[in-house]
């Protein structure tokens, strides 16, 4: 099988993947730079919007199984930016919340990631940008 570079470029997932890698290699630089993961980015915006959110609810809107964010969970428990409402028990609902070093966190992070969103940094228009979010969220929610 003999394939051209256009073949390559009309598989839709393999180019997602590859501005996802890109993506991720940009905004896990601005994350390092204050001691976060994506993953603790995700944990912290979503917090941030005031929602209760449970481990499990936390696993699934930053993409990762329950068993893994648990350990970034307490590790960001450590760290002071998270705080467990109750103490952990099987079966039992524990939201959790973010607590002042979170926000303060979030805070000087928030502007970062919103600068290197910015549409010609993507080399995109602002339209173009608004349409490729909104198909991306529609992939996401519809992987749910």
């Amino acid at each position: 099988m003999e394939l051209t570079g256009q073949d390559i470029d009309a598989l839709v997932t393999w180019s997602l993947i590859r501005a996802a890698h890109r993506a991720q290699r940009d905004l896990t630089e601005v994350f390092a730079e204050h001691g976060l993961s994506p993953v603790q980015f995700g944990v912290l915006s979503h917090l941030a919007t005031g929602a209760a959110f449970t481990q499990a609810q936390l696993a699934r809107e930053v993409l990762v199984r329950p068993q893994s964010i648990s350990g970034v969970l307490d590790g960001m428990v450590e760290r002071g930016l998270v705080a467990r409402e109750a103490e952990r028990a099987k079966g039992r609902r524990n939201p959790l919340a973010l607590t002042p070093a979170g926000h303060d966190l979030l805070a000087v992070v928030w502007p970062e990631v919103r600068r290197a969103n910015r549409p010609e940094l993507l080399g995109l228009s602002e339209a173009e940008a608004a349409t490729l979010n909104a198909v991306l969220l529609r992939m996401v929610d519809g992987a749910r």
